[in-house]
């Protein structure tokens, strides 16, 4: 019966709804020549969406990360056919930071073997948002929200500062954070946002003596599947959001290409917010 019921209101919404994405503007060039950049979360949503800008701006190696293998595999078939060139080089690795000893092992490994390709940008994608809000958290749950999303960050980022550093490599290290990094923390997720806000801009501070320009973006609610929005499906109709509408993918990829090219070189240790007034003109006054 339920079923039958979200299914009449699906044929009922349909109509109404705003089938065309907004345009967005296309970033491509050669922004990233010579760039090599490891991407976790690459194999769907931003991080996906990041890694093909990146190509499509002359990146000449990418690696993406994730804990699915079989994601992966899939996301290397798509972005094997979006080479701009066909020197580029790309691959994934699987790893899963709710086990970040294992995925320091891992990466050490994986940057020993591709030294030729002198990694250069750190992309922080991956994160996770489940549980209830405070007063119903359970302990496990902010446990795994605060893992993933907050130290695999730090130890990430520690690990590529390190190895960018004893192999005198000048790079970027770029935080995905979220709208929610400046709204009331009343769940485990916005705890973990704040904290990598806070952790974007004591990286910026350490790091940039070493030629490692560290930046953040914070994208509002955006049409990907993390939200369960498809695009061509649903349309990117959103009311509340000041704008009207969710942002795309494509728009967060094209701001990741300039903070991390020579575009955005004196940005350093700031947070570019994407979120069509979401989380910024808009705080705790609106549900979205």
């Amino acid at each position: 019966m339920q079923n039958k019921a979200r299914k009449l209101i699906s044929s009922i919404k349909k109509p109404f709804l705003k089938k065309v994405p907004t345009p967005y503007p296309l970033l491509q060039g050669e922004y990233l020549k010579g760039r090599s950049a490891f991407i976790t979360g690459g194999n769907s949503g931003i991080g996906f969406e990041i890694a093909k800008k990146f190509l499509e701006n002359g990146a000449s190696s990418i690696v993406i990360a994730g804990r699915n293998i079989e994601k992966n595999k899939k996301a290397l078939a798509k972005l094997e056919k979006n080479k701009k060139y066909g020197s580029q080089s790309i691959s994934y690795i699987t790893i899963d930071l709710e086990n970040i000893d294992e995925s320091i092992k891992l990466v050490k490994n994986f940057l020993k073997s591709n030294a030729h390709h002198k990694t250069n940008i750190l992309v922080n994608c991956a994160g996770i948002g489940i549980g209830e809000p405070i007063g119903k958290t359970s302990v496990e749950d902010y446990e795994r929200v605060l893992k993933v999303n907050l130290e695999g960050t730090y130890f990430l980022s520690q690990e590529f500062y390190n190895y960018m550093v004893s192999h005198k490599i000048s790079g970027n290290i770029l935080n995905v954070l979220s709208s929610s990094s400046a709204r009331p923390a009343t769940t485990a997720y916005i705890c973990s946002k704040w904290a990598e806000r806070g952790l974007t801009i004591g990286m910026a501070k350490k790091f940039i003596k070493d030629n490692i320009v560290v930046n953040a973006i914070a994208p509002g609610p955006t049409a990907t599947d993390m939200l369960g929005i498809s695009p061509e499906k649903d349309g990117i109709t959103l009311k509340n959001n000041p704008s009207g509408r969710y942002a795309m993918p494509q728009e967060i990829a094209n701001l990741a290409v300039i903070l991390t090219s020579d575009l955005g070189k004196l940005i350093v240790g700031d947070v570019v917010y994407a979120t069509g007034g979401a989380g910024t003109i808009t705080v705790d006054d609106i549900t979205y």
